[in-house]
């Protein structure tokens, strides 16, 4: 009799660990962020100029061998741009280029390759040469 009520005691133990176990795994997906949707890949990308630099700038994407103009920065201010996905090209990799008016100096990024969704922040300085440029 004593093993019998050992035995059951022993399968009680175990269904209710199972049945404790299988709580646990349903209660896994809650609180998960639910999934974004992929970015368009045919949305513009937004590039943002500051321009800490005393002259207006002109603002060029230097794409696929080709450079297009984009707009002009005025001095000490800020400009938001959108660049249509044919300027970025196949290969989503450009270059920037900062030419300030009345000025023979100018500056140019690195290769920059854009993923959707993301946007573009460069900011320029007195120096031009002390810019910066980032991609989130």
């Amino acid at each position: 009799m004593r093993a019998a009520a050992s035995r059951v005691r022993w399968i009680g133990h175990r269904l209710t660990l199972v049945a404790a176990l299988a709580a646990l795994g349903a209660c896994g997906g809650h609180g998960r962020p639910e999934s974004q949707p992929a970015p368009d890949p045919l949305a513009p990308v937004e590039l943002t100029v500051n321009n800490n630099h005393w002259e207006d700038v002109t603002i060029f994407v230097f794409h696929d061998e080709e450079l297009s103009r984009v707009g002009i920065v005025t001095a000490a201010s800020s400009a938001n741009f959108f660049l249509p996905t044919w300027m970025l090209g196949q290969s989503r990799s450009i270059r920037l280029l900062a030419d300030p008016v009345g000025s023979g100096q100018w500056i140019r990024t690195e290769i920059i390759h854009v993923q959707p969704g993301q946007f573009i922040e460069w900011r320029l300085e007195r120096q031009l040469a002390r810019s910066s440029v980032a991609v989130y």
